[in-house]
């Protein structure tokens, strides 16, 4: 085997731990918004990525003051701004929907970034990618069908929280012209710090009624999760892990019902199929234009 395979596989088996930690983390999330509010988690959150940033930021060839300095300030404001609301509101939606049903509709955000990116990127679909995303669609559309169980206000505010995790996705691809992953990485967790403490302070429950080992996953394991992704990315190509990001799905339906007692019903397992096939034959789609395009 060559250090380019192991390498591949390395980055993948970091790739589909990832899945695992998220949907375990949104279990956690889902339990913790019983009983604590949603600005108080976010806070603690944001509070943990921040120390996260600036001890990356310091320790970096940058530094802090110079991990500070963006390109494009505007830019990270916005992106910022919209991953606050997009994990606002999927804590939100964990305690209306279920693990499976929250994730599903997360899912569909890759599909959302392809008709954005071509609307406002200039990226260029071709029209296998775009019957791709009218099949992903036509899965949106089952899912939250009124005889279904995503039907109401949890389904959404999912979907909003989807749609701003697809804008957010656009607006890292613009900051990516003008900053590195660092500044980027600082600027969200500088941002959320603010925006989260002022909405967390005023519902921080007695210390008593905290859930503290719950909270302290909730914290590592995101944080860890991220590091899973960043590692599958230095070890292969992005590429080689979008794919298995869908293995999500998979996981939240036996989490879900272990810790939960939940299990989705037909049209939402129908839905997400189609979901998962328009995202993959889309990933598969872009590869096969950059090779293309590599070749020419």
């Amino acid at each position: 085997m060559t250090a380019a395979q192991s390498n591949r596989k390395l980055g993948i088996m970091f790739a589909i731990l990832a899945t695992i930690i998220f949907a375990a983390g949104d279990a956690v999330s889902k339990t913790l918004v019983v009983d604590h509010s949603v600005w108080f988690i976010m806070m603690a959150r944001y509070w943990f990525h921040l120390v996260v940033a600036l001890v990356w930021a310091t320790s970096s060839k940058k530094g802090l003051v110079g991990s500070f300095r963006s390109g494009n300030p505007l830019v990270q404001l916005i992106r910022s701004v919209l991953l606050f609301t997009e994990i606002a509101l999927i804590i939100i939606t964990f305690g209306m929907l279920g693990l499976a049903e929250t994730t599903t509709l997360i899912m569909v955000h890759p599909l959302m970034v392809t008709a954005l990116a071509a609307m406002f990127l200039g990226e260029s679909v071709g029209w296998r990618r775009l019957v791709a995303l009218l099949v992903g669609m036509a899965g949106l559309v089952i899912i939250m069908q009124p005889t279904g169980n995503i039907w109401g206000t949890g389904g959404l505010i999912g979907l909003a929280a989807t749609s701003s995790f697809a804008v957010y996705q656009l607006f890292t691809r613009m900051a990516s012209r003008y900053d590195d992953a660092l500044t980027s990485f600082l600027y969200a967790g500088v941002i959320g710090v603010v925006m989260s403490t002022v909405m967390g302070i005023p519902n921080i429950p007695p210390w008593g009624e905290i859930n503290w080992l719950l909270l302290a996953l909730a914290c590592f394991g995101s944080t860890f999760a991220h590091f899973c992704v960043i590692k599958a990315l230095s070890l292969t190509f992005a590429s080689e892990i979008q794919p298995f990001t869908y293995l999500q799905i998979v996981w939240s339906i036996p989490i879900g019902f272990l810790v939960f007692g939940t299990l989705p019903i037909w049209t939402t397992i129908l839905g997400a199929a189609l979901i998962v096939a328009a995202g993959l034959y889309s990933i598969h789609r872009s590869n096969q234009m950059a090779k293309d395009a590599d070749t020419a």
